[in-house]
């Protein structure tokens, strides 16, 4: 897990200023995301005919930049900002190839229905982020005890009561549209 969190630091360093606070909580959500992403393959029939997510350029480019536009543009409605980053990494690192695939995963990781087949790159990385936001009540498989252990090793650094917080002055300045990050 050091050589993941080295990956996720070297995207993630040039936006301290902006996340702050939050970069601990931030960081550990990614490092949490791309552990569960592990634990989704290893439970999915591709998992022997496929490199471990935590190792690949576009899961760990997914995981950094996923939610960063909040900090970075401001703004709760922050796929497009949160793509736009990712993107402009992957260009910067010669990994154009990826554009399509790490977008599609910044893109689709809030919706609420499938995304994509359960073994892709999409959907795997939406239902990793959807059992670390909800805090492992959803886990499509992952048992509860891996959960529990992932989050002991990753601790969450108040990113949940942070998200909570954002979610609240949300609905103050947008009651129509809470969560625009959201799809069905």
């Amino acid at each position: 897990m050091t050589t993941v969190i080295d990956g996720l630091d070297r995207r993630l360093e040039p936006w301290r200023n902006h996340l702050g606070p939050d970069w601990a909580a931030y960081r550990g959500h990614a490092a949490r995301v791309l552990a569960l992403c592990d634990e989704l393959h290893a439970i999915s029939p591709r998992a022997s005919s496929s490199p471990v997510p935590s190792t690949s350029e576009e899961f760990l480019t997914a995981a950094a930049f996923h939610d960063l536009g909040i900090w970075t543009a401001g703004t709760f409605d922050y796929l497009p900002p949160s793509a736009d980053l990712a993107v402009s990494w992957l260009h910067d690192h010669g990994r154009d190839d990826l554009r399509t695939i790490v977008t599609e995963m910044v893109y689709h990781h809030h919706k609420v229905r499938r995304a994509a087949p359960p073994a892709s790159p999409v959907e795997m990385f939406r239902r990793a982020d959807a059992i670390d936001v909800s805090l492992g009540v959803v886990r499509f498989g992952v048992p509860r005890r891996r959960y529990r252990q992932i989050s002991e090793r990753l601790p969450d650094n108040g990113f949940h009561r942070r998200l909570i917080a954002l979610t609240v002055d949300r609905v103050k300045t947008h009651p129509t549209s809470p969560l625009p990050m959201f799809s069905w």
